[in-house]
Parts: structure tokens; C-alpha cells; sequence
């Protein structure tokens, strides 16, 4: 599949279109260093590729922003403009995960806040916000 310019991709396109298929593979993954789909996820002890396909059981606030989270890097890596809105969500998030794992207990407040911005990123990633999103 060829993308289209100045559009989004959502979880699951990214999910799909690694190296591992099914889908044909998206070289955007290869901007992901230093092992494309394959790199570490921060403290995760899983693989991007890994964490895109976790499920956030319970509620897991961290697997619902990285998974945001990775689909707006893909988006961006790949030269796409993003906005305020969004920077700021993923400035926060290159803060937020360093120190953390999945397994972290967050606080009320931080939960809530990482959900807002995996709303914002979520909401980027399947067009709402920003460019809009690949035919």
C-alpha cells in the first residue's frame, strides 16, 4: 500500500504493516531506532512491535498511550506535520515512559493524565485532529 501524503495511520495499520506482516511491510518502521519494530520499548522489556500487540488488560494506562503513543512516532517519523496539541502529548510521553514500566502503579491523577493524552494522540492518529487521516 502506497501512503498517501499528509495522512495519518491508525494502531492497527502500524500494527499489521511491520516487518512481520501480514500486511506488506511500511519502511517508516525502519526510522525506529535502532531496531525498527524490533527496538526496545523504553522499560517495557518488549519490542515496539510487542507492545503495539499487548493488550491493555484492565485498563493499563500505559499500554493505551504507548500504543498511541507509537502510532503518532510512526506518523511523524515519517515526515508528517503534526500540531501543538500534539507535540506537547508526545513531549510528554518521551518524559513519562523513561522511568516507567506497565506494571507501575499510577496515581489517580497521572492515569487520568496519560489517558488525556492518548486521546489527543489517538484522536491524531485516526484524523480527528490534525492532517486527517489515509483514505
Amino acid at each position: 500500500e502506497v501512503r498517501e501524503d499528509g495522512c495519518t495511520l491508525t494502531q492497527g495499520y502500524w500494527k499489521t504493516h511491520s516487518k512481520y506482516g501480514p500486511a506488506p511491510y511500511d519502511d517508516t518502521w525502519a526510522l525506529v531506532l535502532p531496531d525498527g519494530e524490533d527496538t526496545e520499548f523504553y522499560q517495557s522489556g518488549k519490542s515496539y512491535y510487542e507492545v503495539l500487540w499487548t493488550n491493555p488488560q484492565g485498563g493499563n494506562a500505559y499500554y493505551i498511550l504507548a500504543h498511541a503513543f507509537i502510532a503518532a512516532e510512526l506518523n511523524t517519523l515519517g515526515g508528517l506535520t503534526s500540531i501543538p496539541e500534539v507535540d506537547a502529548a508526545m513531549a510528554w510521553c518521551r518524559a513519562f515512559f523513561p522511568d516507567r514500566d506497565p506494571e507501575d502503579k499510577l496515581s489517580k491523577d497521572l492515569r487520568a493524565e496519560a489517558l488525556a493524552y492518548a486521546t489527543i494522540l489517538d484522536n491524531y492518529n485516526n484524523g480527528l485532529i490534525g492532517p486527517g487521516h489515509c483514505d
